[in-house]
């Protein structure tokens, strides 16, 4: 990713511990991320740096917090990705900061 570049990202995470679930959603909100599910959160035209100040704050909460099983995953999504977003069910109006002209809702 070129520098000054913004990426979407897609971070969900399955934490066995509430304190820890509840501290990693707080971090993600202060991060500008918003909830799409309760594990599911969307970071929207994030640049390099910020992703990496978010990893950080991210890692030091968890590290060595962890139990085995749990995990917290982060997965870029281009635009061109972005545009072919799926909703099944909900009404869950967080994908709108995407250009979602053809987003498809199927009920």
């Amino acid at each position: 990713m070129p520098p000054g570049s913004k990426m979407h990202y897609l971070i969900c995470y399955d934490l066995e511990n509430d304190r820890l679930r509840t501290k990693t959603a707080k971090i993600l909100t202060k991060h500008g991320c918003e909830r799409v599910q309760k594990s599911v959160f969307v970071a929207a035209h994030l640049k390099k740096h910020d992703l990496e100040r978010l990893e950080h704050d991210l890692k030091k909460l968890l590290n060595g917090a962890t139990a085995q099983n749990d995990s917290l995953l982060v997965i870029p999504l281009r635009d061109e990705h972005t545009r072919e977003i799926r909703m099944l069910a909900g009404d869950n109006k967080v994908f709108t900061f995407f250009d979602l002209s053809a987003l498809k809702i199927i009920l």
